[in-house]
């Protein structure tokens, strides 16, 4: 007797396939179910994914380009085409697509603190996606503006240990993944390779180290915008700690990371101690304005 799979159990084994590494095998489940389902979301995020890991980068943006002609998560023109350019310098995965609303929100309130005294700057950038997102912003404002005046910290290791408290309570939705990706080193990407991302910004400047230790010994200066993008608790408070007094008035942090549990409690511990409000976005982001 032919047993009839749905679309959901193909899924799950695409899922499966994909967490013990058998990229072919899950490739091959995931184009047969976005044959049947074009749009369908998490079917086109994971095989984008899949190619990603198999190398194969080229045919996963080609997925990102039709899912965008497809109408998915609009946004306009001209941060379509920052989003495209700083994906392929960054060579970052395309997927998941939601994530360029998320970032659509930091480019937003970079546009709003353009006429602000003060540098920029970037903690925790990964391949350097946010960082390319915030200095291609710069430069529509300013054609001639090279990077000068914007600032990455990373350790370039990747994370660092999670502590107490950075645990995962077992009835979070997201408890699996959050563990699985705060392991020590999760992110890491080179120096190197984030100086080749960001070449075409040739006055960024770097300060290598783990958070809070690449803050000594810098010179006082004032910032307009600070992305945050640290994860755990431990150098989500060492950043806001040593850039919120140093925020020009109605300079913003842009926390990323809202959505973990070391972070949220970080954020929240700092506001409540200095009576300092902040408001989360449906993309788990925390925004602090300076009054």
């Amino acid at each position: 007797m032919k047993v009839t799979v749905s679309f959901d159990q193909a899924l799950d084994t695409a899922f499966k396939y994909q967490r013990r590494g058998l990229l072919q095998e899950a490739e091959a489940v995931l184009r047969k179910l976005v044959q049947v389902k074009p749009g369908h979301e998490v079917a086109n995020d994971t095989l984008m994914l899949v190619l990603y890991r198999q190398d194969r980068f080229d045919e996963a943006m080609a997925m990102y380009h039709e899912a965008i002609r497809r109408g998915a998560y609009p946004c306009d023109p001209v941060y379509d085409a920052l989003y495209a350019r700083a994906l392929v310098a960054t060579q970052n995965c395309p997927s998941p697509l939601k994530r360029r609303v998320r970032f659509r929100n930091l480019v937003d309130w970079v546009s709003r603190t353009l006429d602000l005294d003060g540098c920029t700057a970037e903690c925790g950038c990964y391949r350097g996606m946010s960082s390319h997102l915030i200095l291609s912003r710069l430069r529509l404002h300013d054609p001639a503006f090279a990077g000068r005046g914007h600032h990455v910290f990373d350790s370039f290791q990747g994370l660092s240990a999670p502590t107490v408290e950075d645990e995962v309570n077992d009835d979070d939705p997201n408890a699996d993944s959050i563990r699985l990706m705060s392991q020590p080193g999760s992110f890491r990407a080179s120096l190197a390779e984030v100086k080749q991302a960001l070449a075409e910004f040739p006055g960024v400047e770097y300060h290598p180290g783990w958070i809070p230790l690449s803050f000594g010994g810098l010179p006082e200066r004032k910032y307009r915008l600070v992305h945050l993008d640290v994860d755990l608790y431990d150098p989500t408070l060492a950043a806001l700690e040593h850039f919120y007094p140093r925020l020009s008035r109605q300079g913003v942090i842009v926390c990323d990371d809202y959505g973990w549990p070391g972070a949220r409690k970080a954020i929240e511990e700092f506001c409540a101690e200095g009576g300092i409000s902040f408001s989360a976005t449906e993309h788990q982001q925390a925004v602090l304005v300076r009054a």
